[in-house]
């Protein structure tokens, strides 16, 4: 349907076992000794009759042997946020890394790119939230191409738990050259394409036009301030660039500010035990951002349901006004006791509507 936002969007949201607009519970991880760890439990969502079933079906789908080792870890305390468990711009940076030695894998690592004077980056990032990581809970990836064209090539990257075989996140992304692949790159990715797998395929988002806006135009289509700081060298690549995973580290750190201003109290939701989680996202890179840029994060309600909210952010390098990336995010309201997704109220889902974004000229 098309909404008051100047974009066209789907008012069915739907995750792995359907639309999150039924009851459902939040995925349990699995039991730990240390009662310390029981506090942290995780997004991907499930019917209670589907428990069983999904832990098998997710066991099973674990085991892809085509698939590259291209990362691994284990998640550090100051990796962790105030849910005592991994942030989410983390999945991003492991899928970056693991972009980089997929491209080695298939013959075009770092010092090839240098070598035949190319230049590759990513272009956009879509991740599912399966499942969460902890303190010093292990990390591998594992990758392959799923397309590979003449300029692009979209990698698949599954992010799994080796301690127990669980799938934690899923991340498609896409990479682009400024010149064609050289010939030989692109038969040894051919020869390793893999299909998507369907946990990996979009469900809530993807179906938004997010406008090629300039900061002066933001504040006037609804969104609002939700971060404002520097581009820092630490947080660049080698060439001097804002890495992606930062990206999400500004929209993730501002999202309090946005529950508040959509009329959500977020500390008082804290304290009654009310949580706010992100289960998808998709950003764009549009125009990238270097070490000393300042910049201005603008975000705002794109759509909801009766218990679904579908955020936008909008990344502008502050100066010139020019939009640097923006992204759909896919979240909702948790009770954290009984790990279910809590439905708006009537006076919540009025609130929402006047404070829905309104991106037409």
């Amino acid at each position: 349907m098309r909404g008051p936002l100047g974009f066209s969007f789907a008012n069915v949201f739907l995750t792995p076992q359907g639309s999150v607009d039924a009851p459902k519970v939040i995925h349990e991880s699995v039991p730990r000794k240390s009662p310390m760890h029981e506090k942290c439990r995780f997004l991907g969502l499930f019917r209670p009759f589907e428990a069983v079933i999904h832990r098998l079906q997710r066991a099973l789908s674990v085991s892809r042997p085509r698939l590259i080792p291209t990362f691994s870890t284990a998640v550090n305390t100051w990796q962790c946020d105030e849910n005592d468990h991994l942030n989410v711009q983390f999945y991003t940076e492991f899928g970056h890394e693991a972009s980089a030695h997929l491209l080695a894998e298939l013959g075009l690592g770092p010092r090839a790119q240098r070598a035949a004077g190319l230049d590759v980056r990513a272009a956009d990032d879509h991740i599912r939230y399966l499942r969460e990581f902890r303190e010093v809970d292990p990390v591998a990836v594992l990758s392959a191409p799923i397309e590979i064209g003449e300029r692009h090539l979209l990698a698949y990257h599954e992010i799994r738990n080796p301690g127990d075989g669980t799938v934690a996140a899923t991340v498609r992304r896409r990479i682009v050259c400024d010149r064609p692949w050289p010939a030989a790159f692109r038969a040894r990715a051919e020869a390793a394409i893999v299909p998507l797998p369907d946990n990996a395929r979009p469900r809530s988002v993807g179906k938004l036009t997010l406008p090629d806006l300039a900061l002066d135009d933001a504040a006037r289509r609804g969104l609002i301030e939700i971060g404002r700081s520097v581009i820092t060298p630490a947080e660049c690549d080698e060439r001097g660039e804002l890495l992606p995973h930062h990206q999400f580290g500004r929209y993730s750190d501002g999202a309090p500010l946005l529950w508040n201003h959509l009329g959500f109290d977020r500390a008082a939701m804290q304290d009654r035990g009310e949580g706010s989680v992100v289960v998808e996202m998709l950003s764009h890179y549009r125009r990238p951002l270097r070490a000393g840029d300042l910049v201005v994060v603008m975000s705002g309600l794109a759509g909801f349901t009766e218990r679904v909210l579908t955020f936008t952010h909008f990344l502008f390098e502050a100066e010139t006004g020019m939009l640097a990336a923006c992204a759909e995010a896919v979240g909702m309201k948790l009770d954290q006791k009984i790990r279910k997704s809590m439905t708006f109220t009537s006076e919540d889902q009025a609130r929402l509507g006047e404070r829905q974004l309104r991106l037409a000229a």
